[in-house]
């Protein structure tokens, strides 16, 4: 285990993140939310790379007070230059409209225990991870039509509009070189933009909802949803996405086929999707024009781009694409990491 754990650390660092000499790097960390030799290794790896590390620990964040951020994590996203974050009661939506202009590069890392640090999620290389999105970004073009289809009958199809979303803007940055958020392990490829919608979408999971007795329909009519079916008998899923405008502002799907989903979907809903998304396995939509759109998530899905298969029930399909292929052949990467990590959908 200790070899795969200094991979995994590896990679977040020297790979992920980047890290350089003389950089300014901060380790934000919510008390109790990730294993200790996890914020030490990383500690130790990025000051190995002769950069000026701090360490920051804070309290959770109440969730009936989600601005009330912590003065130290705050003047931490302010100082860094890259910022590593074990910090999941912080909201993303409380945290954009202060940083508006970001200006760092931000981790997210989801590898908060050892033994995930030294998984083949974390192991899978970020390098490689990269190329799928960025291959995935270059195909979904403006003016390119896409189609969706899963095993439940979701079929919706549509454009790629332009990349100014403000879903996309909240959550990505496209300039890798410089501000940006690189979830680790991850990952998704960028929101795509989604114009003239049509179709039905039938949704196997809402975000901020547990198991579903029934599939939610979302019938979709120039862009926006037209009529709500099914879900849950008290109609809260309903009464969720018709809080939003209804429009379908993005999607984007899992690219790191290693991913790992350490709670149950019964247990913790939340948590099981923030991991599970992250594999190829789930395609999610956003449904809202805003920065707290509600994600609609299908399963095993089948994803075309002007007529291509990208994803064939939940597989990636691009592993051959020149760019893919030479970031495999540099990072020698092992051919049976193309394969999933079977998660329980």
């Amino acid at each position: 285990m200790a070899d795969a754990f200094e991979a995994g650390i590896r990679n977040c660092v020297e790979i992920c993140a980047r890290v350089e000499r003389g950089q300014t790097v901060y380790i934000v960390t919510e008390e109790e939310a990730a294993d200790r030799p996890v914020v030490e290794a990383l500690t130790a790896s990025a000051r190995d790379r002769g950069a000026d590390v701090h360490v920051v620990w804070g309290p959770a964040i109440p969730k009936d007070r989600s601005d009330d951020i912590p003065p130290a994590v705050l003047d931490a996203y302010d100082r860094a230059d890259v910022l590593f974050a074990h910090y999941p009661s912080l909201k993303r939506e409380a945290l954009h409209p202060r940083f508006p202009g970001e200006a760092r590069v931000r981790v997210p890392n989801r590898a908060r225990t050892v033994s995930l640090m030294a998984s083949e999620w974390a192991g899978f290389p970020y390098s490689v991870q990269r190329a799928l999105a960025t291959t995935l970004d270059t195909l979904s073009a403006p003016g390119k039509t896409w189609r969706i289809t899963s095993p439940n009958g979701t079929d919706v199809k549509g454009r790629f509009g332009s990349r100014e979303s403000t879903v996309a803007q909240a959550y990505f940055v496209e300039d890798e070189g410089g501000r940006a958020r690189r979830n680790f392990p991850g990952g998704v490829h960028s929101p795509v933009v989604a114009v003239a919608t049509e179709g039905l979408i039938v949704a196997d999971h809402i975000a901020g909802f547990g198991s579903m007795p029934e599939t939610v329909r979302l019938e979709l009519v120039d862009g926006r949803v037209a009529s709500l079916e099914g879900g849950d008998p008290e109609g809260l899923m309903r009464e969720s996405l018709k809080s939003t405008d209804g429009f379908i502002d993005s999607w984007h799907a899992g690219v790191n086929p290693k991913t790992i989903v350490p709670p149950t979907r019964a247990d913790d809903p939340r948590a099981w999707y923030s991991y599970s998304h992250c594999s190829p396995m789930i395609v999610h939509f956003h449904v809202g024009r805003s920065h707290a759109p509600v994600d609609v998530a299908c399963f095993r899905q089948t994803i075309e781009i002007d007529g291509r298969v990208v994803y064939d029930e939940g597989e990636l399909t691009i592993w051959d694409d020149p760019e893919v292929h030479r970031a495999m052949d540099i990072s020698r990467m092992a051919g049976s990491m193309t394969v999933n990590t079977p998660i329980a959908l």
